[in-house]
């Protein structure tokens, strides 16, 4: 079994670890606020990215967050 293989059910647990870790680097080397606003940024372009592709459904989020 290779590496590869042995990682697998772990890899959303392995990229959440990295993803935490760059937020706290970039949160000891640039400061909080700028953290944030490219937190914000990149997360604006991931949904316009996701938009362009037609992968977007804007009329679920619509529903969802008008439900009774």
């Amino acid at each position: 079994m290779s590496t590869k293989e042995q990682l697998y059910p772990y890899r959303f647990r392995l990229i959440g670890g990295l993803v935490g870790l760059v937020i706290a680097v970039l949160f000891l080397t640039i400061g909080f606020g700028p953290t944030m606003l490219l937190l914000v940024f990149t997360a604006i372009g991931f949904l316009i990215g996701k938009w362009q592709d037609g992968a977007l459904d804007i009329e679920g989020w619509i529903q969802f967050f008008n439900r009774d």
